[in-house]
């Protein structure tokens, strides 16, 4: 999407329409626009987000063929070979806390992160809101593994999962404390949150500015890893904060450019790259892109939501 900077004119904007939902700060700053959308930044934690947020019939339509940018329909096993590299990692990570058992993959795509953990001995789980995902994991996994819409407290039984991951979808939530609340309700005592998102205090971001390519219409928040930490200190407790990695090919990074970008000078760059002989565009390439890995235990705590017992 466009990004447009106000870098010269940013102003305290006392009237934000709600308020921040990790500090509670009632200001915000506007930094600039992508696409129709406002930019703005809590002017205490640093959030950033979009105003207003995109109503669900433009979100619909975003989805329905979110993953053509990945080149996926003409490389299919290119990409997801490459993303299973990538979840092996997060897997190895996330085993340190959580060896085995059930685990949800909350936008779990076309199933890599999902195949990847029942390879490694986990119950996988998964919710999908776009058709060519979820059609493609009900063909991987069977209907009964597969949620179709998008996470609700009514899908599980409290306490299920060992672990719940989020890869590349915390900033995609309108409304990030409801859907975290049930993140915890369904997640087993001391269970396991794995987040991966993108991270406004990473080196990309500030080499890049406004052609951040992680600014889109379709990313309602923008955290970093100050206030990350700190996004519901009730309910979880942070045990790892690091750079996010992932094993990309230059040709995927091509596609998702020229599907994303409208900078001029990141399209150019993605023309010269394309004429690369094509043994080092398939090269598997390991890469932070402004991403942050976080993960995060479920705390025992007083459930004011269901009072009857104590997590």
């Amino acid at each position: 999407m466009d990004f447009q900077s106000t870098k010269k004119k940013e102003w305290i904007d006392k009237s934000m329409d709600k308020k921040c939902f990790i500090c509670g700060n009632c200001e915000s700053i506007l930094k600039g626009s992508i696409g129709t959308y406002a930019l703005k930044e809590c002017s205490h934690c640093g959030l950033q987000f979009i105003e207003p947020v995109p109503d669900q019939k433009r979100l619909k339509e975003i989805y329905s063929e979110y993953y053509k940018a990945w080149g996926i329909e003409n490389s299919e096993k290119e990409v997801s070979h490459m993303k299973k590299k990538t979840f092996y990692n997060y897997i190895e990570a996330i085993r340190e806390y959580a060896p085995t058992g059930r685990l949800l993959d909350v936008g779990c795509a076309t199933g890599e992160l999902m195949a990847t953990a029942q390879e490694n001995g986990y119950d996988a789980y998964g919710v999908e809101i776009s058709p060519y995902g979820i059609d493609k994991c009900k063909e991987l996994f069977g209907e009964g593994k597969i949620i179709a819409h998008n996470l609700e407290k009514g899908d599980f039984p409290p306490d299920f999962f060992d672990v719940i991951t989020l890869a590349d979808v915390l900033e995609h939530i309108r409304e990030p404390k409801p859907f975290l609340e049930t993140v915890w309700h369904i997640l087993k005592p001391s269970g396991v949150l794995m987040i991966v998102t993108p991270n406004t205090s990473s080196w990309l971001k500030k080499v890049m500015g406004k052609n951040w390519p992680h600014y889109k219409e379709e990313h309602i928040y923008y955290y970093n890893s100050s206030n990350i930490s700190h996004f519901y200190p009730e309910l979880f407790d942070k045990v790892v904060l690091n750079s996010a990695y992932k094993t990309l090919t230059l040709k995927y990074c091509l596609s998702v450019l020229n599907a994303y970008s409208r900078s001029g000078i990141v399209r150019g760059i993605a023309r010269l790259l394309d004429y690369l002989p094509c043994w080092l565009k398939l090269y598997p390439l390991k890469m932070n892109v402004g991403e942050m890995f976080v993960i995060f235990r479920k705390k025992y705590v007083y459930d004011n939501l269901n009072p009857s017992h104590v997590r």
